[in-house]
């Protein structure tokens, strides 16, 4: 019985084509040792790395936090007599970092640029001694990882914590991360619109840690400030504007950096719009929409201002419910100026000062009183006028 032959079939080979070809030659040429002489390759090495650019630098061993502002400075922190102090509390923090107090507390309304100086202070850090930093804005320092979790930072930033008072469990948490930070050696500049003893939903132990701070207070914007930034602003914005026009924006929106910025802004886009130059009565006109209390005639709000200067009373405690004699006199008296002299009607007037028309007759009538017994007051009015 004879044998059957097993017979292979060999695999069908396809035809090489040139790309094919050039491939499998290209790739020969990777793994043969005798395609290429040794010798060969390493002179092409070497031309290869004299091309090539020179080795970047390392990279800094830490980075700048992202919630960070880097256009904010103290070069173009405009600085006045109301928050001088602030300003070089914080700048010794970077001038001297092993020197001065270990928590900073910078108190501010919004808008005086309390914000403006931990940037600025977080980005000179950063700048000159590539310090490792944290920045957090108000909860996100109780919800963000951990201090034991990541590298220990030499300065904490921790903006807006008024939002930490409104719950005890945060306030808890906030306790614990603050009293790891200081055992660590950590300094921590903390900024704020609320005092620390004004704090009334804050917990004893939250108390004690942010009212251990040393606490510096910005006060709001005074005229000689007011005029600095609007100048600022101006340049900034490639504007001009007359001297009367920026006294008249000093006068009206010197409570904070964001009225006047608006008011620049506002009169900017007129004189883009009609090509025209802004005189004080176009202002005016303007800027109604940025106060209720601007007129055609005297601007009301002056007026305020002037009375409380003469009267020593503060701003604000002429709109409040203050009924001492001082207080209640001076406002009295700005009704009466706002009616007799500046023609505001009764219902503007009480608006303004959030009464009712009776109280605003009352008040005037009051100084109407005191004029008929008091012949200096004329005068004085005059004056304030």
């Amino acid at each position: 019985m004879s044998k059957k032959t097993t017979i292979t079939k060999l695999p069908r080979v396809r035809p090489v084509t040139s790309s094919s070809a050039s491939k499998q030659l290209d790739l020969l040429t990777f793994v043969s040792n005798d395609s290429l002489n040794v010798s060969t390759l390493n002179k092409v090495r070497r031309i290869s790395s004299a091309r090539s650019p020179k080795p970047v630098n390392k990279s800094r061993a830490n980075t700048l936090p992202l919630s960070v502002d880097r256009s904010k400075t103290f070069k173009n922190f405009i600085s006045g007599e109301s928050n001088q102090r602030a300003r070089e509390c914080v700048r010794r923090l970077f001038e001297s970092p092993n020197d001065g107090a270990s928590v900073i507390y910078i108190n501010a309304l919004s808008g005086l640029g309390k914000s403006h100086l931990l940037y600025a202070c977080a980005n000179e850090l950063f700048a000159k001694y590539d310090s490792p930093i944290r920045y957090f804005h108000g909860k996100e320092f109780i919800y963000g990882p951990s201090p034991k979790e990541e590298s220990i930072p030499s300065v904490v930033f921790i903006d807006d914590i008024d939002e930490i008072t409104s719950d005890s469990g945060i306030q808890n948490e906030f306790c614990r991360r603050f009293d790891y930070l200081k055992r660590s050696g950590v300094k921590i500049v903390m900024a704020g619109s609320i005092l620390p003893k004004n704090m009334k939903m804050a917990i004893p132990k939250y108390s004690s840690r942010v009212g251990g701070a040393l606490v510096e207070k910005i006060c709001k914007i005074d005229r000689d400030l007011a005029l600095k930034i609007i100048d600022n602003l101006v340049i900034l914005n490639r504007f001009e504007l007359s001297n009367d026009v920026k006294e008249l924006l000093a006068d009206c929106f010197h409570y904070h950096v964001y009225g006047l910025e608006s008011a620049v802004l506002k009169l900017k886009s007129y004189s883009d719009t009609f090509g025209k130059a802004v005189d004080i009565k176009t202002a005016l006109e303007e800027l109604k929409l940025l106060g209720p209390v601007l007129d055609s005639q005297i601007n009301s709000k002056k007026i305020i201002l002037r009375v409380c200067e003469l009267y020593k009373v503060e701003f604000e405690e002429i709109f409040s419910r203050n009924r001492k004699k001082e207080c209640a006199f001076a406002r009295h008296l700005c009704m009466y100026i706002l009616r007799e002299r500046n023609g505001l009607s009764l219902a503007r007037i009480a608006t303004l000062f959030n009464r009712d028309h009776t109280s605003v007759i009352y008040g005037i009538n009051k100084i109407i009183a005191t004029i008929e017994s008091d012949s200096s007051l004329k005068k004085t009015i005059h004056d304030i006028v």
